[in-house]
Order: C-alpha cells, then structure tokens, then sequence
C-alpha cells in the first residue's frame, strides 16, 4: 500500500515538472516571436519611429532618382549645352562616380563622429549643390553641371550610408522589425528611380528650358525630408564607444585610387585610349588602391575596412557579387535611355514613365525578402538576384528596335526590378550581421559603395567596348547591343560567386550539424 502511494506521488511530482517545462518551453516560443517585433527602445512613440522609418525610404528614393532625373532628359541637356554626345556619359557618371569613391570613409565618419549629425550634414550639402546644378542653366557649360553633379553626389554619400548605419544600431542583428526595415528601403529605389525619370521628363514636356526645375524640385524634396530626420532620428545612439580614429591615410589612398580609376575607365572612350595621360592615370589608381589594401591589412591602427571583413571570404564574395550586379544594371540603365530615346524615339516623359514597371515589381521583392529571408537566407536570395539580373539584361539585349514596350522590354524590366530589391537588402543583411554594432555605419557604406561606383565604373567600359565595336559611328544598334554584352557577363560572373557562396554556406550548415551530433 505504501509503495503504491509513492510511486502515485512519483508520478504526481513528474507530470507536475513536464507541465512546467512545456509551459517554460510555450513562453520561451512566445517570448522569441515577442522580440522579433520588439521596440528597440530608441523612440519616444510608435509616431516617431514611423516617421524615421519614412525618412530612411526617402532618402534611398531621393538618391535612386538622381540617375534617371538626367537620365531621361540627357538629349533635351545636350541641346541646351549645344554639347558633343560623348559629355552625355558623363552628366550620368559623375553623380555615382563620386558618390561610389566617398560612401566608404563616410560610414566611418558617421561611427565615428556620429551618424545623425554626418547626415544632417550631407543633407545640407547636397540640397546646396541641387540649386547649384539648376543654376548652371545660366552658365551654358555642360562642364559646369557634370562639376556641379559631382558636389551632388558627394553629399549624398554622406546620407544614404548613415541611414543604413543608424538602422545597424538601432534595430536587434536578425530580428524580423530590421529585416522589414532594410527591405522597405530597398523598396524605395525602384521608386525613386520611377519618380526621378518621370518627374524630369514632365517637367521638359511643355518647354525644355524648364530642365533646372528638376533639380530645384529635387532640392526641395530634400529640405523637407531633412527636417523629418532631424525630429524623427534618435538622438541617444552611442558614437564610437570603442575610441575608434579616423583612418585618414587610407581614405586618402582609397579616394584617390577610386576617382583616378573610375576617370579614367569613363574618360578613356570619348579622348581614346591611345592618349597616354589615360593610360598614366589607370596605372597610378591601381598603385593607390594596392597601397591602400597593402596598408589597410599590414599597418592600419584602426583601418577604414575592419579586419572582420577582410578575414571573411563570405564578405568578400558578398560584396563584389553586389558590384558585379548592379555594375551590369549601370550599363543596362544607360542603354535603355539611349535605346528608347535615341532609337525608338520616346519622348522624355514617356521614356522615364516607363520606369514604373521598376517601382511595382520593386516593393513586392522587397516585401517578399524581408518576410523570407529567415527561411530562404540572404546567400540564396542573393543567388536569385543575379539571376534575374543576368535575364534581365539579355531581354533588353534581342528586344527588337520596332517591338512595342509591352513584350521584351517590359518583361525585362520586371524581372530586373526584383533582381534590384533581393540583391540589396540581402546584401546589407549579411554585411550587417556579420559585423559588431560599432561597424554598423562601415555595413552600409560598403553596401552602397558597391553600388553606386560599379554603376558609374561599368558604365565606363561598356562606353568603352560600345565605341570600339561602332567606330565609325554608323551602326548605333550594335554598338548599343555590344555593351548591352558586357553587362550580361558581369552578371554572369556576380551568379557564379552568388553560387559559391551558397555553397559555402550549405556546407558550413554540414559541418554544424555533425559538430552537433559528435558533441552529443
């Protein structure tokens, strides 16, 4: 009798502790679903972080609607400037050739000196050097303008990475609320990229010399979202806890070594290649940008890349897949404008109207990677984008010159819309991740530095091979589909990195598990 009673209570007391671990286990489920959403702590109301959030989309609109902005009215500009067709790839190339060489040290301006207040002070720069592009339609000197969009982009290098920067901190590494953040953002791109090709072209529709109300329109939009930021970023983000220094030799090295390459890559085929300056200049940025490497790995106290990155094959491959595919959307973008206007002959607004294809298709990408990137990974959505920018591209490339906009060139559009907003949130997220809190600024610089200087460096050799192959000017079809080439095999190239990084990935997951298993 007594030994039935205790094992009666045995049972008792063991029913009692599997409850409580299977209600320990449901709080801890409820408590990680709970965080994935949590208030990161920063804002004083769900009003302010809204407004945040909006202000970090604007920003990536207002920087993607810069390219098309000139894009769409380049012919109505040369004939304002009565310039020669060779200053076109520059009224494009100088905005993300500067913006591309700065993005880098300006991340690590914003961890260092602060991120909200190297913002504002990119913000202010850039709205100046807005009116000042408006302006130059009194000079008459195309020379002027490129000068003037190159200040531009010096001032949106300094917004765009301290965004992605602020985010970095603000937001826990993984959650579902960064997640969604990052790819809202990537959603504004093909937005803005809609929004700044069409709003350019409607402006010129009743009279061309209207083309500096772009840039004041732009100037505007600017002003306001700068006053959103300054109320809606939280002031109390800790600046460099770690006692980082700026690592001014290298930025030196780095920014010098980054211009005189990508000037000479977009110089090279309009004066030729034969002149020696051009060659002079290519061999000397390459000795910066070694000796910057050289530097940066070996002797740097606190070096403008952190080691974390240079150590990390993952990183690396990560970040040059990023550069390969939007390199080849650079020398897509530039051909499209050149194809519709020039040879289909759109008008300015219709040609960058049709860029709305890019803003729908765009925002559902993005919404699709933000919700599925815990289960698919950043490394396999990245895969996917280059896919789609490698289809992308060869649509534009076989798209006949008399076929309606709704068949090739539409399809085209579309799935190179979703290749742009997978690569770059999947991109930032792995970047972002993989590097402590105190690099986060570092995250997005190199993130859009990619971005931005590929565009601007790719657009200079696709100049470059369309030159070699129409040289006499007289078959501009070719000339047009030969670049259209070298984009398809930069992208080709960004999948075959895209594919080994996903299988590092599988197989570091391998070696996890059977870690595991031996362990237990």
């Amino acid at each position: 009798m007594a030994e039935s009673r205790t094992s009666s209570i045995k049972e008792h007391i063991q029913s009692d502790i599997s409850i409580d671990k299977s209600s320990n286990e449901k709080c801890e489920v409820i408590v990680r679903e709970k965080s994935k959403w949590q208030d990161p702590g920063y804002f004083k109301n769900s009003f302010q972080e809204y407004l945040f959030v909006g202000s970090c989309m604007t920003t990536q609109l207002l920087n993607q609607a810069t390219t098309p902005q000139t894009l769409s009215i380049m012919n109505v500009l040369s004939d304002s400037f009565n310039s020669s067709r060779s200053n076109q790839t520059w009224l494009v190339a100088s905005f993300p050739l500067v913006a591309g060489s700065f993005i880098l040290i300006s991340g690590r301006i914003g961890d260092i000196y602060g991120l909200k207040k190297t913002l504002i002070g990119g913000y202010i720069f850039l709205i100046i050097w807005s009116l000042i592009c408006g302006f130059t339609y009194y000079s008459k000197s195309d020379t002027f303008l490129i000068i003037a969009r190159a200040f531009q982009g010096l001032g949106i290098a300094f917004t765009l990475p301290n965004v992605v920067g602020t985010i970095g901190n603000i937001y826990h590494v993984g959650s579902l609320r960064k997640n969604m953040v990052i790819s809202l953002i990537a959603a504004s791109a093909p937005v803005g990229a809609a929004i700044g090709g069409a709003f350019a072209g409607l402006i010129v529709t009743e009279s061309p010399s209207q083309w500096p109300w772009s840039f004041y329109a732009f100037a505007i939009a600017c002003s306001f979202n700068l006053l959103i930021s300054i109320y809606s970023i939280p002031s109390n983000i800790p600046t460099n806890v770690n006692g980082f220094k700026m690592d001014w030799i290298g930025s030196a090295l780095i920014v010098t070594g980054l211009i005189l390459f990508n000037f000479a890559w977009n110089q090279g085929p309009i004066v030729g290649w034969d002149i020696a300056y051009i060659i002079v200049l290519l061999i000397i940025s390459v000795i910066f940008i070694l000796a910057f490497l050289t530097y940066e790995i070996n002797f740097a106290p606190s070096p403008l890349i952190a080691r974390e990155i240079t150590h990390s094959r993952n990183m690396i491959i990560t970040i040059f897949t990023l550069f390969l595919g939007w390199g080849s959307y650079g020398i897509w973008s530039f051909y499209y404008f050149s194809f519709v206007l020039n040879l289909r002959h759109y008008s300015p607004v219709w040609a960058g109207g049709s860029y709305f294809i890019f803003g729908i298709f765009g925002v559902l990408a993005s919404a699709f990677v933000g919700i599925s990137i815990k289960k698919i990974t950043a490394p396999v959505i990245l895969l996917f984008s280059m896919v789609l920018f490698c289809v992308g591209t060869t649509l534009l490339s076989v798209a006949p010159v008399d076929q309606s906009y709704f068949k090739l060139t539409l399809a085209g559009m579309a799935i190179l819309g979703v290749g742009l907003d997978t690569s770059f949130p999947a991109a930032t997220i792995i970047l972002s991740d993989g590097l402590p809190m105190e690099y986060q600024g570092m995250a997005g610089s190199l993130a859009l530095t990619m971005v931005n200087y590929s565009m601007s460096l790719c657009l200079g050799m696709g100049n470059t091979v369309e030159r070699q192959i129409n040289k006499d000017g007289q078959d501009v079809l070719k000339g047009y589909r030969s670049a259209e080439y070298l984009g398809i095999g930069l992208s080709g190239l960004g999948l075959l990195l895209a594919c080994i990084l996903v299988i590092d990935k599988l197989v570091a997951k391998y070696r996890n598990k059977n870690s595991i298993k031996n362990s237990a």
